[in-house]
């Protein structure tokens, strides 16, 4: 049974984005641009995929099919709220109508976070929070070469501000990108530690809609079934002779936990996950997929049903099962797995220290995610689950 209460609750659920997927689906770019009436694009990507050859390929294409465009590359692991600025000049000043994101969530959150201020007036942090903006955005493309964050489907954008220690949200159903591109070719050829990051930050989302108090038979729907094909698919995805169906089916997980946590929302391990990336600049995937487990056994007095749950959807529990050993199967199946695809156990083994943590808490308990947690902790709480995990 879903959370939500039908006799005193109303919920939503979406879906705006146009979904193109399968192999070499990036062909149908010019033909989705024009479309949209998109006539100079920015392609927005990190250095990451230049190097890499995958921004030329997405610019041939674009080349070859006369659209004119310019190109901002200069996204970090944790996108600024000054890179957004740059990139706005850049799209001012080169007379841009669209945006075309590129890479995973830092490129795809920065684009949207631009389409907000091309065409609503303000800074990045007069848009922080739920629905503060009405203008829609420039017409957004995007495609994901990672298999984590299911930013192309989303209604949120995860901005860090720098001069504050903090990550800050913005959340609208007017963010999602028009069109999404989800070609596995394009993610053939990523490091098996990145895909193991992303595939479980991927988990992470579909497994905190699940659990959080404003789930509905929707979002637990697409969620349950990103949890069955992150556990089927993340351990070949990570091995060298990776194929295009496995990675499809990981781009596809992606996706669909994205769409559920649009309305699921997530909860604690994200509230503590983008302190992480504040303080210590830690790559979300990666943050999510070490404090995965930590979280879950916290959460479990408040929601071992549904903890049950994605232990058998993961296939780590039988549905004969008893509920209290199949929630205990799942939090060490978890575990198992983040050893088996390369993830830290630990925090202090990616850079953290115990200098923070006293604020860091501070900032997660006082989070949007923390008050949709199952179990809502308290400061104390959230300082242990961080010790914990040092």
């Amino acid at each position: 049974m879903s959370p939500l209460d039908f006799t005193t609750e109303i919920g939503y659920f979406q879906v705006a984005t146009r979904l193109v997927f399968g192999s070499n689906s990036r062909a149908v770019l010019p033909a989705e641009l024009s479309r949209l009436q998109a006539k100079r694009p920015l392609l927005l990507s990190d250095a990451g995929l230049r190097q890499a050859g995958i921004l030329g390929t997405i610019a041939d294409i674009l080349s070859g099919a006369g659209v004119p465009f310019a190109v901002f590359d200069e996204v970090e692991a944790n996108p600024s709220i000054e890179t957004v600025e740059r990139a706005l000049a850049l799209y001012c000043n080169r007379g841009c109508d669209s945006i075309l994101a590129l890479g995973g969530g830092s490129p795809i959150d920065t684009a949207k976070a631009l389409g907000v201020l091309v065409t609503n007036a303000g800074t990045v942090r007069d848009f922080v929070g739920l629905n503060t903006f009405s203008n829609p955005l420039p017409p957004l493309l995007a495609i994901p070469t990672t298999v984590g964050t299911g930013s192309e489907g989303t209604n949120f954008a995860v901005i860090t501000d720098h001069a504050a220690h903090k990550k800050v949200v913005i959340g609208n159903p007017l963010l999602a990108p028009a069109v999404a591109i989800l070609d596995p070719e394009l993610t053939l050829s990523l490091p098996p530690k990145l895909i193991a990051s992303t595939g479980l930050d991927a988990l992470t989302h579909a497994v905190e809609s699940y659990l959080t108090t404003v789930a509905s038979d929707f979002t637990d729907a697409v969620g349950l079934h990103a949890v069955r094909l992150i556990a089927r698919h993340i351990e070949d995805a990570v091995k060298p002779e990776r194929d295009v169906r496995t990675m499809g089916h990981m781009l596809h997980a992606s996706c669909l936990g994205g769409l559920a946590f649009s309305y699921g929302r997530t909860a604690l391990v994200h509230g503590m996950a983008h302190p992480l990336g504040a303080y210590y600049d830690v790559p979300h995937g990666m943050a999510n997929s070490i404090l995965l487990p930590y979280v879950m056994e916290f959460n479990r007095p408040a929601c071992e049903g549904r903890l049950a749950d994605l232990g058998r959807a993961m296939g780590y529990a039988s549905s004969t099962m008893p509920d209290g050993e199949a929630a205990d199967v799942f939090v060490q199946g978890v575990t198992a797995l983040s050893a088996r695809v390369g993830i830290p156990k630990l925090l202090s083994e990616v850079g953290v220290t115990d200098e923070f943590v006293s604020q860091m808490a501070i900032d997660a308990a006082a989070s949007g995610n923390a008050k949709v947690n199952p179990r809502i902790p308290t400061v104390d709480e959230v300082i242990a689950i961080y010790h914990s995990a040092l």
